[in-house]
Parts: C-alpha cells; structure tokens; sequence
C-alpha cells in the first residue's frame, strides 16, 4: 500500500481531544514514508452566523479562535507516536472544505484522511469532501483499532474504461489493506434486474420462468466479471469472500457491512453524473449518512473538481 506519500489529516475540536485516529495515521505514514500535514477543518457557519450578533467582535473572537487553533494542534503533534515522521502543523486561517480541497489541488496531496466526529454517518464536512476533493478520501471512524475485514463494493455492470479503472483501484486498495493489516477482503458486487416490475406487468407480460433465466444469465455474466476482475490484478481469493447479492446498492452494501462485520468499506463515489456505474447522489449520501464504519473513498481517473484555485 506504499502509494500515499503526502497526506493532509483534517482534525476538529472533538478529534482533537479523542485522538481516536492519530495512531493509525502514523502507522499508515511511517508504512509509506509519507509526509503528513496536519490542519484544523471546520465549517464556517458558526462564525458566519455569530458575526451577525456580535459584529464588532467578530475579528477578535475570530483571532483568539485561530490561536486556540494553534496551541491545540502544537499539543497535538507534541506525542512520540509522530517520531520519526516527516509532520507539519498548518495554521491556515481559511479551514472550510473549499480552502481544504485548493490545498491539495496546490500542493498536490494524493490523500486526505478525516476522522469521522458523527457515531453514525459521515459529517457535512466529510460529505463535501467524498463529493469533490480530487483525491482519495479516507473518514475513519475515532475508534478504529484494527482493519481485519475490508469490503470492496464495486461496480461491475457497465462496460466503461472509467468505471473499469476505478475498479481496479478498489480492488487494489482493498487487496492491499488487507495484508499490511493482516485481515481478510471481501468483494462485493451488487446487481438487479431494471424494470422488473414493469416486464411483469400487463404491458409486457413477461413470464416468472422468463424472468428466472434472464436473472440467471444476468447473474452468470456478473459472477464472470467479477471473477476476472480479481484474476486480471493478481488477487488470490476464496470464493466466501466474493459476493454477488440482488438488489439495491446501497442497501446491500450497508447489509453486507452488518453481515460480515466490516472495519473499513473501500468505494468509489463521484461529484457529479456521467461516470456510468458509480453511487452518485440520493444512492451514496443515503449509504454514507447511515454508515456505522470507516470509507475510503476513490474518485474515476480524470475527476475534475468543481473548486478551482481562483
């Protein structure tokens, strides 16, 4: 897994004092040799909103903020578990999701790790990151101890060069988390027949023996594509670790996380539509407002992010 070279840890108020996540961000550092910058992330609504109250204020209460900022993010790094890795503290005074996602278009950051402040769910700030930071991203749940079982959920329906590649990088992810933790992956693709219910209807008329085989068929040519699709990047598996379950994604995937107690779901998500196959919209912010374990997050090669550096 030694691909992550520069890493951007976003940390909060509540972060901050569990420290849930610092130590698996510096093992995760120390394994790739990677460089990590550490920031305070917040939303900006709170000043925003009191900056109406107390007007003549703001920029003090603004100023004594930022310093609180900088004490707690110097207490921070000031533990031996940072020793012999390459930590910077950033003490930028823009901390909201745009002024996080033109840092790692600026300086080129290949990953950003947040640790999740929600016991359910990803919050807005994480959500806005999954949707348009160009990067990985990775919301770790504070009391991640050890990934043993990772789920990749991969999308295997549609025959474009975008969503092959990011399957790739799933199942790679996915692959290669698993041996540095010493745990078990699983791989999970979910399918459906579109229109069922209108082909059984009386417009169509289609019988239950006919729906049977094209299911059957459906089902086969998945399991097919799966199953090269694991071969072709070299990955050994047993067949009770790959998974192919009927019905919605986003359902099935929250199942598949209860069922075979999952640490970490590794997925690809997307800003915008026009990447055939991926969970876009109502699907993934429904899946990751539930969500009860850590994503990582990919996006398609040639991503681009709506924030620009202007």
């Amino acid at each position: 897994m030694k691909r992550f070279k520069k890493i951007l840890y976003i940390l909060d108020e509540v972060s901050l004092s569990r420290q849930g996540s610092a130590d698996k961000v510096a093992e995760l550092a120390r394994l790739n040799e990677a460089q990590v910058t550490v920031m305070i992330g917040e939303e900006t609504e709170f000043f925003d909103g009191l900056s109406k109250r107390i007007a003549g204020s703001y920029e003090e209460l603004h100023q004594a903020v930022l310093a609180h900022h900088r004490e707690r993010l110097d207490g921070f790094l000031d533990h031996e578990r940072w020793q012999d890795i390459e930590v910077i503290p950033n003490y930028s005074e823009s901390d909201d999701f745009i002024a996080i996602i033109r840092k790692v278009i600026s300086e080129s950051y290949d990953m950003v790790i947040k640790e999740a402040t929600l016991e359910q769910g990803i919050d807005q700030l994480s959500m806005r990151l999954v949707r348009k930071c160009p990067c990985p991203v990775w919301v770790m749940k504070y009391d991640s101890t050890d990934f043993k079982r990772i789920l990749a959920a991969v999308d295997i329906g549609e025959d474009y060069p975008e969503t092959e590649a990011l399957n790739k990088k799933i199942v790679e992810l996915t692959h290669s988390l698993a041996q540095r933790e010493g745990g078990e992956a699983h791989y999970l693709h979910s399918w459906r027949l579109e229109y069922e219910v209108m082909l059984r209807g009386p417009r169509f008329k289609i019988s239950p023996e006919e729906i049977f085989e094209i299911k059957k068929e459906l089902f086969n040519e998945r399991q097919t594509k799966l199953s090269k699709l694991l071969q072709d990047n070299h990955i050994i598996y047993e067949e009770r670790q790959v998974h192919l379950r009927e019905g919605v994604s986003s359902e099935v995937i929250q199942l598949a996380i209860s069922e075979f107690d999952i640490d970490v779901v590794v997925m690809g998500s997307v800003g915008r539509s026009g990447i055939p196959g991926l969970l876009i919209g109502n699907k993934a912010e429904k899946l990751l407002n539930s969500i009860n374990c850590t994503v990582l997050t990919v996006k398609p090669d040639g991503f681009k992010t709506p924030v620009t550096l202007d």
